[in-house]
């Protein structure tokens, strides 16, 4: 099958023959070769069978001959110079030079010579053949006749391959001597016809078959296709195939062997006849002669080796029948598993729709009782499934789907593997035919929940449908099964069928006929062309109304695009003129009428989607153009029948509430994996966080990061870094630092510069303004705005910051109802204007500041709640501020009724447990924490981060830390909680020996990488397993290295401590020393482990105190059940469909809810906070800031957004020029 179904040239240059599937790619002559050949044509022996020329064409009726034949010239005149650049070979080269004589005779010589050894002259021979191929034209009439008394005492011998090779070889030197005039069409190529008809009749060998059949090939190839009418082919053939006679077993085997040979001559020009006839071809592979169906093989697989892309669905009924034939040990099964195999590797793309009705017959050949025919399904299995171009199913799903598929009991497996896959590709009926036979087995299974999983995956593919007619072959397995499971016993099943139920018949819709639009299709070209040509024949025509209509939906069966549509109607005017030509002359205009009235009535069969498609695009130029795109995972579709349509250079902002997949839309886009991205497309992704080993340097990085060394180039010159980094102002004193060490913003400077190396022409920014000050954000605005003809698209609660930056604004609309899939609706206008125009969308967005409600005009604002511009003088003054720094502040406009909302389910709740409160702490006002003059410097850098800090938290704190971006406030909560050690020797940091205290890092998702393949239950199980928070322990304060591990065994040191003691003021631990006689306890105060022992022994102290602040918050005795953690995680806003779920199918929001879960699972006194707002959308920071209002606990929290600052704090901390200043707000007690 040809890779794209492209009409062959009419008529080409001679056709060239193919070689046998038995051939090498190239031959090799044999020193016993004549030297003639060496100097006149070596290379191309050496390149035999290298060059294919475009065959199929036949010639046509005597009477046209000559004006065909001109036309013919032409064309390959206007191809020449195209194939100049790659040439035509040395036979191209002895036939231009006038030695085509020469090198014949040369050539023949090498066949009268073979090698000794029968393999290695069968290749000689079939390449000298392909060789001989390439001097049509060129030779004269004594030549040619003497070349055919040779190759017809070819076709009978004992290589099949040879004689294949010799019947194309005639038919390739025949064809243009008959259009040059050289040799008369009834002469001897009608001659070669008529014998070899009669010899087919009369075979009474096997090679009297071969060479009768290489007879009819070579000549009907000589003369055309409409040779096959004109002189009765067929009907001799079939006379010959019908014989009961004992005596005609060779002529059966004879006739059936010429069908194989006619299709590797004419090829697409014998399919009109071929295709009707390959069902018989397909009930005489369980002939009872072994001669007739060996020769039922060979001619069934010539026909599938050369069949076009656009007959595959025309042919595969008489495949399927043939793997539904039972006994004769399988032969008609495995052959037809076989040929099933060969059409998806030629033509995966017209295979594919073909499936829902092919895969559960391979299951039932993986299910027959012969092994053979088993092995044969296994091995056609993953061939088949290369037809699947649903980027998720055919390489994440792909081994479980067959191993599914061989082995019932893996069902469970890849059902649960399909319920984790995130898709970002529609489902169609290739993908379906695969999947269903899983999950229809699946519902029938007795294991419950395995039903729930499988009902529930239907559920989902159901909803993930590309068209309704990808479903309909399996409504009527399918349907049934949730019918009967409506009633079922279990309540979780029921409830799940009953959605698979809704989610199937809305898919199906009106179960239109999958083919109707293809039918419609095929009869208007039949109309069209009985007025056209009126004397095309019959099975031409039929032939034609079937292609036309396939070609027509493999070019806009799938996105629609206006210039697609326009250069349809050209190749199908095209295809058709290939096809009629050597029939019929139809009048000028006639055959484009034909394309055009196809075009038009395909058209009419679209959706009205499509068509509205194609009414708004216009000219426009779009660098991404991908329509019906899918995103689903854990059981929820959030994104159905979206377009993707980026225009060139337009920057687009796409907004939407966390969980609905923005972030993962970006990675899919970043990685070009859905159906349909251009694959050439210079792409950049600049995620919200960059992961970097620890130890490596900013210059390192970028040249890690660069393409040349991501290309797997040499080394990255240093000059090229270096400009680089200035053209984003990087400082020359960061260069050298670490990438860990960096703040958010210099990070995120470092991003833009790895994107300026990689000059993308679509360039994709998660979060961006994530942990960046006002003057970053305002130098990253500032650049991408400087970005000419760069796409965009810009994931970012930082609202400001998109109506700045973005031309575009792409919403998430789901229509208003919650849980319902999303769509993508385009607004060509800026953030402010949408607010404007869509105030019921922007009611949640903050009241003032800049770009983030105000009018254009500056008269007034939107209210937020009512979507009402409301002027300044309404008892509103426009704010000095301006607006919130990261645009999240804008959840804050719901706090006034978050319970409400909490209550009708808009909003997900975050309720926080009671702490209660450390021994001895009575008051909020009371220090449970402290620091005093404080040093901090990072190891390997002069300059200091910290210097005299000093700091006290009491249980009514709620601090923010403010400052630019590198200024140190991060370093600073780190040495609060414990993550760093200051500088030794000065100052102190004390906290209460009971506090409990809980910490979410800046970057606290990385640890969850680890935990992906698990539930949220087992993750909070596996943390506090052993009744403390793994993850705390973790911190430089707390954690041993292995040289104080080594240190503990020792004599005389500490190996552990296991005991406290409140003697007075002070606080003593009872340690286990190590000694000649064994182990010891002593004890000792606090104050002379912190003076007089080693560092580690400390660390100890602290870990001891965790321990008892867990017997004493209940942590340590808390029943780590799933019914318990579930309770929790509900308090947090993750219901029990995501607790179950693996984590990986967490949206980011989902996920850093999930992190502040399980750190309020010890029921902290104090939580440390760095960047909470981020991954955020607005409803879930509403909630978290009121939970954290109402928290009886300190809050200690780093925050670039002033609204989020403003509501929760009372008090700050102002990091600058490595000082702390302390600013009180309002009275802690009032917190």
């Amino acid at each position: 099958a040809s890779p794209v179904p492209p009409p062959p040239p009419a008529p080409p240059a001679p056709p060239t023959p193919r070689r046998s599937s038995s051939s090498p790619p190239s031959l090799s002559l044999s020193s016993s070769s004549p030297p003639s050949l060496s100097s006149a044509c070596g290379p191309a022996a050496a390149s035999a069978g290298s060059e294919a020329a475009a065959g199929g064409r036949t010639p046509p009726p005597r009477s046209r001959l000559r004006s065909v034949c001109a036309k013919s010239t032409a064309r390959r005149k206007g191809r020449a110079g195209r194939r100049a650049s790659v040439g035509r070979g040395p036979m191209a080269a002895a036939a231009a030079a006038g030695k085509a004589e020469a090198t014949l005779a040369a050539l023949e010589s090498v066949l009268d010579a073979p090698p000794s050894d029968a393999a290695v002259a069968e290749r000689v021979a079939t390449g000298v053949l392909s060789s001989v191929s390439r001097l049509a034209g060129s030779l004269q009439a004594a030549s040619l006749l003497r070349f055919l008394g040779r190759a017809r005492a070819l076709f009978g011998g004992e290589s099949a391959a040879v004689g294949m090779e010799a019947a194309l070889a005639v038919s390739a030197l025949l064809r243009p001597a008959i259009c040059g005039g050289v040799m008369a069409e009834d002469a001897e190529p009608l001659s070669l016809l008529r014998e070899s008809l009669a010899a087919v009749k009369a075979a009474s060998s096997a090679a009297e078959a071969r060479a009768a059949a290489g007879g009819v090939g070579a000549a009907v190839g000589s003369l055309g296709a409409a040779a096959i009418g004109s002189h009765g082919v067929l009907q001799a053939l079939s006379e010959a195939l019908d014989s009961k006679s004992k005596e005609a077993a060779h002529a059966r085997e004879a006739a059936t062997l010429s069908y194989g040979a006619l299709a590797r001559a004419l090829r697409h020009g014998f399919e009109p006849y071929g295709v009707p006839a390959l069902p018989k071809l397909i009930r005489l592979l369980a002939d009872k002669d072994k001669k007739v169906a060996d020769a039922a093989t060979v001619a069934a697989e010539a026909m599938i080796e050369g069949l076009s892309t656009l007959s595959v669905k025309a042919v595969v009924g008489a495949l399927y029948e043939g793997m539904g034939v039972v006994g004769g040990g399988g032969r008609v099964r495995i052959e037809c598993l076989k040929l099933a195999g060969m059409l998806a590797t030629q033509a995966p793309g017209t295979m594919g729709p073909c499936l829902p009705e092919c895969i559960p017959l391979v299951i039932e050949c993986l299910n027959d009782s012969n092994a053979k025919v088993q092995t044969a399904a296994e091995e056609a299995l993953p061939v088949l499934c290369s037809c699947v171009q649903n980027a998720e199913v055919a390489s994440t799903l792909r081994d479980f789907i067959i191993d599914a598929l061989k082995k019932p009991d893996k069902t469970f497996d890849c059902v649960e593997e399909v319920l984790m896959t995130t898709f970002c590709n529609p489902m169609d009926g290739t993908s379906l035919a695969f999947m269903m036979p899983i999950i229809i087995r699946g519902i029938k299974d007795a294991n419950y929940e395995l039903v729930k999983k499988a009902t529930v995956c239907a559920s989902n593919l159901c909803a993930l449908i590309k068209d309704s007619s990808d479903i309909a072959p399996f409504v009527p397995l399918l349907l049934p099964l949730l019918e009967k499971n409506v009633e079922h016993s279990s309540p979780n099943i029921r409830e799940a069928t009953q959605t698979a139920r809704e989610r199937l018949l809305e898919g199906a819709g009106d179960l239109v006929d999958p083919a109707k639009r293809g039918t419609a299709v095929g009869a208007c070209v039949r109309d069209s062309l009985a007025a056209a040509v009126p004397s095309l024949p019959e099975p031409v025509a039929t032939y034609l109304s079937h292609t036309c209509a396939a070609l027509l939906e493999e070019r806009l069966g799938g996105v629609v695009r206006v210039q697609n549509f326009r250069h349809a109607v050209p190749a199908t005017e095209q295809w058709v003129s290939s096809i009629v030509e050597p029939y019929a002359t139809a009048e000028g205009g006639a055959l484009a009428q034909v394309a055009t009235a196809a075009v038009e009535n395909f058209k009419s069969q679209l959706p009205e989607e499509a068509r509205a498609i194609l009414a708004k695009s216009g000219d426009k130029d779009f660098a991404l153009d991908m329509q019906n795109i899918i995103l689903a995972f854990a059981g929820r579709v959030l994104l159905r029948k979206a377009d993707v349509r980026f225009e060139r250079g337009h920057r687009y902002g796409l907004i939407g509430q966390n969980g609905t997949g923005k972030t993962t839309l970006l990675n899919r886009l970043a990685a070009k994996d859905i159906n349909g991205f251009p694959q050439e497309l210079r792409t950049w992704y600049i995620r919200h966080e960059v992961l970097c080993d620890d130890g490596i340097d900013v210059r390192t990085f970028l040249k890690d990061k660069s393409p040349a060394k991501l290309a797997g180039g040499g080394d990255v010159d240093d000059a090229f870094v270096e400009a680089t980094l200035d053209q984003v102002q990087f400082p020359e004193e960061y260069r050298a630092a670490f990438v860990n060490s960096l703040s958010g913003g210099w990070k995120m400077r470092m991003s833009v510069a790895i994107s300026i190396m990689h000059e993308p022409e679509l360039l994709l920014l998660d979060e961006p303004t994530n942990h960046l000050d006002r003057e970053s954000i305002e130098w990253l605005t500032k650049h991408l705005l400087s970005l000419t003809g760069v796409t965009m698209g810009i994931v970012s609660h930082d609202y400001d910051f998109i109506d700045e930056v973005c031309t575009d604004v792409t919403h998430y609309d789901n229509g208003g109802q919650l849980g319902k899939p999303c769509r993508f609706v385009y607004y060509p206008m800026t953030f402010r204007q949408f607010q404007q125009l869509r105030p019921e969308i922007a009611a949640g967005l903050p009241a003032s500041g800049k770009a983030t409600g105000a009018a254009d005009d500056g008269t007034g604002y939107v209210d937020p709640r009512t979507g009402r511009l409301i002027p300044w003088g309404d008892g509103a003054e426009p704010s000095d501020e301006g607006g919130s720094e990261s645009g999240t502040g804008s959840a804050l406009s719901t706090l006034s009724n978050v319970e409400q909302l909490v209550a009708s389910g808009s909003i997900l709740p975050i309720r926080f447990p009671d702490p209660g409160k450390p021994e001895g702490i009575r008051t909020y006002r009371k220090p449970v924490m402290t620091m005093k003059d404080i040093h901090f410097t990072y190891e390997g850098s002069e300059r200091a981060i910290i210097t005299s800090a000093s700091v006290t938290v009491t249980l009514g704190s709620r601090v923010v830390m403010l400052g630019a971006n590198g200024a140190g406030k991060t370093t600073l909560l780190k040495l609060l909680i414990g993550d760093l050690e200051p500088t030794e020797g000065v100052g102190e940091v004390w906290k209460h020996h009971n506090l409990r205290l809980a910490y979410i890092a800046q970057h606290s998702l990385h640890h969850l990488e680890e935990y992906l393949q698990q539930t949220p239950i087992a993750y909070i199980q596996e943390r506090f397993r052993q009744g403390l928070d793994v993850e705390l322990s973790k911190l430089k304060t707390l954690a041993l290295t292995d040289d104080e591990k080594a240190i503990r065994d020792q004599t005389g040191a500490v190996k552990d401590v296991v005991g406290r003691q409140k003697r007075g003021k002070q606080v003593w631990y009872e340690v286990v020393k190590p000694g000649r006689k064994g182990e010891a306890t002593q004890w000792y105060p606090l104050e002379e482990i912190e003076t007089q022992f080693k560092p580690y022994v400390l660390k100890m102290v602290k870990n001891y105190d965790l321990k008892v602040q867990a017997l004493e918050s209940g942590l340590a005795v808390r029943p780590i059940t799933s019914a318990e953690i579930l309770e929790h995680l509900d308090d947090f806003g993750l219901g029990s469909d995501l607790a179950h779920g693996k984590i990986k199918q967490l949206s980011g929001g989902q996920r850093q809810r999930l992190v502040i879960c399980a750190a309020f699972w010890s029921k902290p006194h104090l939580i440390a906070l760095d960047e909470p707002t981020n991954y955020l959308d607005n409803d879930t920071l509403a909630a978290l800031t009121q939970a954290l209002k109402g928290f009886k606990g300190a809050v200690v929290t780093v925050s670039e957004n002033e609204a989020f600052v403003n509501e929760i704090s009372n008090e700050k901390w102002v990091v600058e020029e490595a000082a702390v200043t302390l600013v009180q707000l309002r009275d802690a007690k009032a917190r």
